[in-house]
């Protein structure tokens, strides 16, 4: 089944690859690439509950093969080159054969070895983002099964689900100072609140659409969408982008409330680029450039950092802005070919799944 497509996403994704692609790249305003990543888990929540939702609806149940097919053909070839990749690069750059990396990124474990061992995959560190989401994707389903049977309207849903985010952020925030650093930053279990925002989310854009008006908006608040586009959202984006370099992002301000925060700022951005008849960033994001990086931002989340790393090796004493060209020319050009040359081909037998 065809879901309706929102370009403007894919101008989001191009948005939370490009935070982290210049904080590990050490543009200086850029001191994380954590807000990149928690916009990328908001999306996922709110795309991966639209499609499971909008399939438990239509058909009164959900195909657990067809859904984890689908996203084996979209995760597992961009990550499988990408590990094939560091098998070659590190040894011949004089470094170890990182078997014992690969292995964790490739069973999606990578996230766990952090947390609980403090073991960092240096060339395929970024993984743990990966393996939460995948985590989370072999959970969801079975989760929006309860809330569909439970909750009697959308907006009931919505707050099952925006009512479970908050249970595990004071959980998160309860344990700051009493685990480490890396347990409350990398467990699956700390960080599946921004997910279930943008799940609360897709919820809350269906009530909204169902509510009786006739205009796009419930009775009463038409105001709503004028608000959003023209101040909410952007006012969201720009402190977006002004939140890690005012605090640090592993920080205990992050778990006691930072996480919180960027999750409810990115689902204001994505609310506005999904509903909002009057927004001013949806043409923006929607244009060509930013949708083309939208697209292979996947591939370039995975292949940017063996890219960085190389890079240091080959030219350690250029300055920062040449080897930052060389890093993101080469993260996109072999992101691009990976995407047209690899991902398609297996993006296509998506269909072969659908419901």
């Amino acid at each position: 089944m065809k879901h309706p497509y929102y370009p403007a996403l894919d101008g989001l994704r191009t948005i939370a690859v490009g935070i982290v692609l210049c904080a590990h790249g050490g543009v200086p305003w850029f001191r994380s690439g954590g807000v990149g990543v928690d916009i990328f888990f908001v999306l996922s929540g709110f795309l991966i509950t639209t499609i499971l939702s909008t399939e438990r609806q239509r058909t009164g149940a959900i195909a657990f093969r067809n859904f984890y097919a689908r996203r084996f053909l979209r995760l597992a070839p961009a990550l499988v080159l990408t590990c094939a990749v560091v098998a070659v690069a590190k040894p011949a750059f004089g470094e170890p054969f990182p078997g014992t990396d690969i292995a964790f990124a490739l069973s999606y474990t990578a996230n766990w070895v952090q947390a609980l061992y403090h073991y960092h995959l240096t060339w395929l560190n970024h993984c743990w983002s990966l393996a939460i989401e995948e985590q989370f994707y072999l959970i969801w389903p079975l989760v929006i099964l309860g809330v569909e049977r439970i909750g009697r309207s959308p907006a009931a849903k919505a707050g099952l689900l925006l009512g479970g985010a908050a249970v595990i952020a004071v959980y998160r925030a309860w344990h700051v100072g009493v685990w480490t650093d890396e347990r409350i930053n990398f467990g699956l279990d700390t960080r599946m609140d921004s997910l279930m925002t943008g799940a609360a989310l897709a919820y809350a854009v269906q009530a909204w659409r169902n509510a009786p008006g006739g205009t796009g908006a419930p009775r009463g608040l038409a105001w709503v969408s004028p608000v959003l586009g023209r101040v909410l959202a952007p006012l969201a984006l720009v402190t977006l982008f002004l939140i890690p370099n005012i605090v640090t992002w592993y920080s205990p301000w992050m778990g006691w409330i930072g996480y919180v925060l960027v999750a409810g700022l990115a689902a204001t951005v994505l609310a506005d680029l999904v509903l909002g008849r009057h927004s001013l960033l949806a043409p923006v994001l929607a244009t060509r450039p930013m949708v083309f990086v939208g697209k292979i931002s996947y591939g370039l989340y995975l292949l940017h950092l063996p890219v960085y790393f190389a890079v240091e090796k080959l030219i350690p004493e250029a300055p920062l802005a040449v080897r930052l060209g060389w890093k993101v020319s080469v993260s996109l050009a072999l992101a691009t070919a990976s995407y047209f040359w690899l991902e398609r081909r297996f993006l296509a037998l998506k269909s072969k799944f659908d419901g």
